[in-house]
């Protein structure tokens, strides 16, 4: 199956990226550093900060712990996020994907708190 690309999912985790070597870089700790907390190799870090590799849920919540600090921290505030016209963008593309991955957007949408632009859930 070809890989597929979404600037805006793309994005998402470049902005994740950017805030990780932020807080890691406010820790005072090098990618090595923070690779040996976490069980990785400093190259994964170096993609998860550029967004290259995409980060799963749990090791959000362990690199959250090795940089002393919170979860939501890591992650984009509505303010960063490109505007509505995207979120429109959005949902126009999640219309031709499966439920589940619908739900899964609409879920993660809600929890960081960004309106669609005509007041719809996603």
């Amino acid at each position: 199956m070809p890989e597929v690309r979404n600037v805006g999912i793309d994005d998402f985790y470049r902005l994740v990226g950017l805030r990780i070597r932020g807080a890691r870089l406010n820790a005072g700790l090098s990618q090595a550093e923070l690779a040996e907390h976490l069980g990785l190799t400093r190259s994964s870090v170096a993609n998860l900060e550029t967004g290259r590799q995409r980060i799963a849920l749990h090791l959000c919540v362990l690199i959250a712990k090795a940089l002393s600090t919170e979860v939501i921290a890591l992650l984009p505030q509505e303010s960063s996020m490109n505007g509505n016209e995207e979120i429109s963008d959005l949902s126009a593309r999640l219309a031709d994907s499966p439920e589940s991955a619908q739900d899964f957007v609409r879920a993660a949408v809600a929890q960081l708190g960004i309106k669609h632009p005509e007041g719809k859930d996603g």
